[in-house]
């Protein structure tokens, strides 16, 4: 039987040195080579004008099939990219009979009970347990994904962004295997073409190596069902504008509409920037001799109210602290994040969140001054 080759040439070798296609010894060793270079999933590929990174969330993630169950099955591994899109791997050999239909229908029970049942706890502990099983740092790790320093504020607003992707659901399915039928080839393509917010796609990982020799190998990834109308139309559909003020009211519910209102009108009237996002309003203090702005309230529709406490200096912890020991003792903030008091207006009501947002603005009056005296 043939079996395709790949050629290395050296300098001042006579020949080059030929490796043939060779299969993976099992499933597993499959796995593990995507647990330890997630690269060969390769995003330029999946998109050549901005080339997808990854983060790997876990490898055997747990997916209930019940809110009140244990995990039922467990996906290969899962991943997320540079925009927090959860992209669900699931590998297989090609000599696995599976993977011509069935691996189709369990990656669709993997995501639709995903996305149903996790939330974002769950998947940064788990990315998280990740880091330190490797000795990295999950923040460090985040950063590095999006190209840039580690500032609080913008991993938090990346994990937003996860949380926003799953209750959307803004998915990504990859198939990974040694070689790809026909029959899964069309049903990726199939999917990839109808499916608006999903990404179906099968990565081919190859492996060629030289018969007796394990010194020389060659890892070789190529993207199928990435077609050029299916990547043009998500491409689209993925270039979202910001909120108009009326597009984010919108979103709110009614009793948010009226609170988040009041957030508008108290934080414009103190001088405070108003900053619509994609997802949410930011409130944002001026700090500094450049006037850096810095975000210190956030307004998600439809009716989250979140305090951001700056990981920097920015909010001295000599006077953060009081301030964080005083909300928590009012009992209706969660902690999201290190640096993220959470809570719903639906849950507190109004009345009580005037207050607590007249308590802050006051609290933050009294802060930001100081710090542009401190770096004037």
């Amino acid at each position: 039987m043939y079996k395709s080759k790949v050629y290395l040439i050296r300098e001042n070798e006579k020949a080059p040195i030929a490796l043939e296609e060779s299969g993976y010894i099992n499933e597993d060793s499959l796995q593990e080579l995507i647990e330890r270079f997630p690269d060969l999933i390769p995003g330029d590929q999946i998109d050549p004008e901005d080339p997808r990174r990854w983060l790997l969330v876990a490898r055997e993630m747990g997916v209930p099939g019940d809110a009140d169950e244990s995990d039922r099955w467990s996906l290969d591994h899962l991943l997320l990219d540079q925009d927090g899109i959860p992209t669900f791997v699931e590998c297989k050999r090609a000599s696995d009979t599976r993977i011509r239909r069935e691996v189709v229908a369990q990656m669709l029970d993997y995501a639709a009970n995903g996305v149903e049942y996790w939330d974002l706890d769950r998947i940064r502990q788990s990315a998280a347990e990740t880091a330190q099983r490797d000795k990295k740092s999950l923040d460090e790790e985040v950063a590095h994904l999006l190209g840039e320093d580690s500032d609080p504020e913008r991993i938090d607003e990346y994990w937003r962004g996860v949380a926003a992707n799953l209750k959307d659901r803004r998915i990504r399915l990859v198939f990974v295997s040694d070689s790809t039928p026909k029959e899964l080839r069309r049903l990726v393509e199939f999917l990839n073409e109808e499916m608006s917010n999903v990404e179906v796609l099968a990565v081919e990982i190859k492996r060629y190596a030289r018969e007796g020799d394990q010194s020389h190998q060659a890892i070789v990834p190529r993207v199928i069902g990435a077609t050029e109308a299916a990547r043009s139309r998500k491409t689209e559909s993925s270039r979202r504008q910001n909120l108009t003020p009326e597009q984010f009211f919108a979103k709110c519910s009614p009793e948010a509409q009226k609170f988040f209102q009041q957030v508008v009108d108290k934080s414009s009237k103190r001088g405070h920037a108003l900053i619509w996002g994609q997802k949410a309003l930011s409130i944002r203090g001026k700090v500094g001799r450049e006037g850096r702005l810095v975000s210190f309230i956030y307004a998600i529709p439809p009716d989250q109210f979140q305090f951001y406490f700056d990981g920097h200096a920015v909010f001295p912890r000599e006077k953060s602290s009081p301030l964080r020991t005083e909300l928590d003792a009012l009992g209706i903030f969660k902690p999201s994040g290190e640096y993220t008091l959470t809570t719903s207006v639906s849950e507190v009501g109004i009345e009580r969140l005037t207050k607590i947002l007249d308590l802050i603005l006051d609290k933050m009056d009294s802060y930001l001054p100081n710090n542009q005296s401190r770096e004037a």
